[in-house]
């Protein structure tokens, strides 16, 4: 190729570049006004792993639920250090300020798609085929959850990091096909360290990078022998062993039980359907939500598994052929079964959410890597020279309906309300999803309609959340008997039917209503109780029964309550935990012991200093305040 060629080529190159980050932004600008929502609310808002530099090496050694408890016990099967990483990054540079983390969501989409384009250039695929793949990719409306939603970021990292790290793979391809000493088998040793650098990157965002190392043996395999190509894929072997290792070192097992989860025979019954359900989703995303009416399968049916399973093994047969015709299509065929496979492992989720768009965020651009390719030959075959500006056109047509479904469903995901209101339009038969309507109802003080959307969810199908949310309506409401019934049913549930968090939740709500009864005897009891049954919450809950005890004019018992779980209080990380301090302060002030209360106030401005939830903000406002009055 002439100097001249070169240069045309890329400015062609950077020409495509700048239009696919152009029209990337441009289709989910819409999402920066969007709010903290869902799991936003906790994962950030009230995660002091994020928020305290001195917690920063239990943050990336724990599970990325584990400060809902004292961080002595995993809290979810989501070991991901590389998005923790990620948030504490965010939070340093943004805090609260949700337009930040959502500027930061659309670049690292950006960053998939112009990485995409490169990759499919450097591996032989035509401009305008690789621009279409890319632009698709760019537009889908799929993509609203993982871009919209900054708890969907997992998404996004692993498929950045994961093609970066393709990227450097392909130098070493590169380097070994050429390389004259056949005896340096590695190649470039610093591409082979930012090839494992970005993968270990991609394992840390998300588990199913585990499953994604055969993908840099299709990579070597190409420009060398198997035999060579097995040994270069050794190191990356090893890092998915030591991610697993680490992994399971964090949760303490290789996976936790998963509540109100589908069965191992449901799951191989379901697989079909969940299979069609994402090939749906892909090529036809009409309706879109976070939950959708798809549910575990317990019989065999014509509809429910032999016709699924027909469509799903001629799907896989057409694939498999797609991806005998070229190395991009073998590699797009590898890329949609490899990072989609873990999605279809029913068991891991509830079994109201067993599909979710955001598991189709790299599968989808494997399947635009199988079907492109394929297109483009079509094409050509029929209108011959025009054939690469025929691939172009089309996938512009296409674009445009994706694009404008894309933005219109964006503004589902920019507030709660919205986005819940609009879950139960999907799938009204979800107890889940009318609960999160219920609590979001709650929180923004309209208790008539949250308490109708907590008597659908439990018409649907009784769950802990769903009673707890409608007693602390009722509470609101001084309808504390009806509170009571509800939440006592919460804590006398089995084990396996509420998680840890929730029944703490419970006891402290019951407490509530109890005390507001002024049956403060039974509050104390089911605290005392809660105690010996979540002692990962032994401080929250010790606050609450000094307040209890302190109500009954026990003042010494609630002192010295307090002051037993003191040190405790500093390493659990629920806000009622620091504030054992606070009341510690208010009753060393009001039994005339100054110093000492002074000292406890002051230790509780420092601890709480890096946090940013309500609970704490407001604590803090009353611990300065009872300061100044010392003073």
């Amino acid at each position: 190729m002439s100097e001249r060629e070169t240069s045309n080529t890329n400015k062609n190159k950077l020409f495509f570049l700048i239009i696919l980050a152009v029209i990337a932004f441009g289709v989910f600008a819409n999402t920066l006004n969007g709010e903290f929502i869902y799991d936003d609310k906790r994962q950030i808002a009230q995660n002091p792993l994020i928020q305290n530099a001195s917690l920063f090496g239990k943050a990336v050694s724990s599970d990325v639920w584990a400060f809902k408890g004292d961080g002595t016990i995993a809290g979810s099967n989501y070991y991901r250090p590389t998005f923790v990483l990620w948030l504490i990054f965010n939070f340093q540079l943004f805090g609260l300020s949700a337009f930040g983390w959502h500027f930061t969501n659309i670049l690292l989409h950006i960053g998939v798609c112009l990485l995409s384009f490169l990759l499919l250039r450097r591996w032989n695929l035509d401009e305008k085929p690789a621009f279409a793949i890319s632009l698709i990719f760019a537009v889908h409306p799929v993509h609203t959850e993982s871009v919209a939603w900054i708890s969907g970021s997992p998404d996004l990292l692993f498929g950045f990091f994961l093609l970066a790290s393709l990227w450097f793979a392909e130098n070493i391809s590169r380097f070994v096909l050429n390389i004259a000493d056949k005896k340096s088998k590695f190649g470039n040793y610093s591409d082979l360290l930012f090839a494992l650098v970005f993968y270990a990157f991609a394992l840390g965002s998300k588990e199913v990078a585990i499953l994604c190392f055969p993908l840099f043996y299709l990579i070597f395999a190409k420009s060398t022998d198997k035999k060579t190509a097995i040994k270069l894929i050794i190191p990356f072997f090893i890092l998915a062993v030591l991610y697993f290792a680490a992994r399971w070192f964090a949760l303490g097992t290789f996976a936790l039980p998963t509540e109100d989860g589908t069965s191992f025979g449901a799951t191989i019954l379901t697989i079909p359907a969940m299979f069609v359900f994402y090939l749906k989703q892909t090529i036809f995303p009409v309706w879109l939500g976070a939950n959708h009416p798809l549910r575990s399968i317990s019989e065999i049916s014509l509809l429910g598994f032999v016709l699924p399973l027909v469509i799903s093994l001629s799907a896989i047969c057409l694939f498999w052929l797609l991806a005998a015709r070229s190395f991009v299509q073998k590699i797009g065929l590898t890329i949609f079964i490899l990072t989609l496979l873990p999605a279809m492992n029913a068991t891991a989720f509830s079994f109201e959410q067993i599909v979710h768009e955001r598991y189709l965020y790299l599968p989808l651009l494997g399947f635009l890597m199988m079907i492109f390719p394929y297109l483009a030959e079509l094409f050509e075959k029929i209108f011959k020279e025009k054939a690469q500006f025929t691939v172009l056109i089309f996938a512009l047509v296409l674009a445009v309906p994706l694009a404008a479904k894309t933005i219109i469903y964006n503004r589902v995901w920019t507030s709660e309300l919205a986005l819940w209101s609009h879950a139960v339009t999907i799938d009204e038969k979800s107890a889940f999803n009318w609960s999160q309507l219920g609590a979001i109802l709650s929180e923004e003080g309209k208790v008539e309609e949250a308490i109708i959307a907590y008597t659908n969810s439990i018409d649907v199908r009784p769950t802990s959340l769903a009673f707890m949310g409608i007693a602390r309506n009722f509470t609101v409401r001084k309808q504390y008997d009806e509170a009571v019934w509800n939440l006592k049913t919460v804590v006398e549930m089995p084990p396996a039917k509420v998680n840890a968090y929730t029944l703490f939740q419970a006891y402290e709500a019951l407490a509530i209503a109890l005390t507001a009864q002024n049956n403060l005897s039974e509050a104390e009891k089911q605290l005392r109780e809660a105690r010996k049954r979540l002692p990962i919450y032994n401080a929250a809950l010790t606050e609450k029964l000094a307040v209890v005890l302190y109500q009954q004019n026990r003042k010494n018992e609630a002192l010295k309550e307090l002051e037993n779980v003191k040190n405790q209080a500093k390493v659990e990380f629920l806000p009622a935990s620091k504030a054992v301090l606070l009341r510690l302060g208010m009753l060393y002030a009001e039994l005339g012991r100054k110093n000492e209360a002074k000292a406890v106030l002051q230790e509780h401005l420092k601890i709480t200093a890096p946090l940013q939830d309500k609970i704490t903000l407001g604590d803090r406002k009353q611990t300065i305040e009872l300061l100044k009055s010392l003073n």
